[in-house]
């Protein structure tokens, strides 16, 4: 998970906003509602945002980058959609469903959602109303980067140097965003495998792996590749800032 800076609301979003929905049916109705160029450019700035990527999974929110198998023989990944999500749920505070600053993309689209198994299911439409101002790591928190530790297997777990409590915090979050499904699982294995070959060939060449580690967490197009904090992870002191 990868601290997403918020900028400036599209206009229509603001205007919106300037008088929000004060309880949590109207709110549902208002949302609804908000159509057309309003949501789609509200979209637009929240994928620029995040480059490209979904807030929770780092999934790529439009699928441009293949995933593989490990051999490379095979394609498994496909695209997923997106839809915009409320870090506070509008049913827990009405008032902030138009708030800039509440939303973020998150990966799978209604369409798609209608189609997966139930056990697949991750980010927003796992967690769904699910909200807890402590206990919840989401990444509009700057520190959000550092709850989590991505394993080889494709597993994401609370980072060991965590105190009890913190780690407890990432447990559940990790729990209620379903971050460990199957699809994710797999898709984060075989990403990371390949990226690890290719870094165990380059370790003697420092500056080829340091021209590597640049451009596979560097923007193209204004998009990062996917599972962006898992390959920071794996390039350690070459992270490019």
């Amino acid at each position: 998970m990868n601290f997403i800076k918020k900028n400036n609301a599209h206009w229509k979003l603001s205007r919106r906003n300037a008088t929000p929905p004060k309880c949590s049916k109207t709110a549902a109705n208002a949302w609804g509602k908000f159509r057309g160029d309003g949501r789609n450019k509200t979209m637009e700035y929240c994928f620029q945002e995040q480059k490209g990527l979904c807030g929770y999974s780092e999934v790529q929110l439009e699928y441009l980058t293949p995933i593989l198998t490990a051999n490379l023989a095979t394609e498994i990944g496909f695209c997923l959609g997106n839809h915009l999500e409320h870090i506070i749920p509008k049913s827990f505070k009405p008032e902030k469903t138009f708030d800039h600053f509440n939303l973020i993309l998150s990966s799978i689209s209604s369409d798609s959602l209608k189609t997966m198994d139930k056990a697949d299911v991750f980010g927003g439409h796992a967690r769904q109303d699910w909200y807890s101002a402590d206990g919840f790591i989401h990444p509009l928190l700057e520190d959000c980067s550092g709850y989590f530790h991505y394993e080889i297997s494709g597993k994401v777990v609370p980072k060991l140097s965590l105190k009890r409590r913190e780690k407890a915090k990432a447990r559940l979050t990790i729990y209620k965003l379903n971050l460990n499904a199957s699809i994710l699982v797999t898709w984060r294995r075989n990403w990371l495998e390949q990226l690890i070959t290719i870094v165990d060939s380059l370790l003697d060449d420092e500056d080829s792996l340091k021209n590597f580690a640049e451009l596979e967490l560097s923007c193209i197009n204004g998009v990062l590749r996917p599972f962006y904090s898992a390959q920071k992870q794996v390039f350690g002191e070459l992270v490019v800032k």
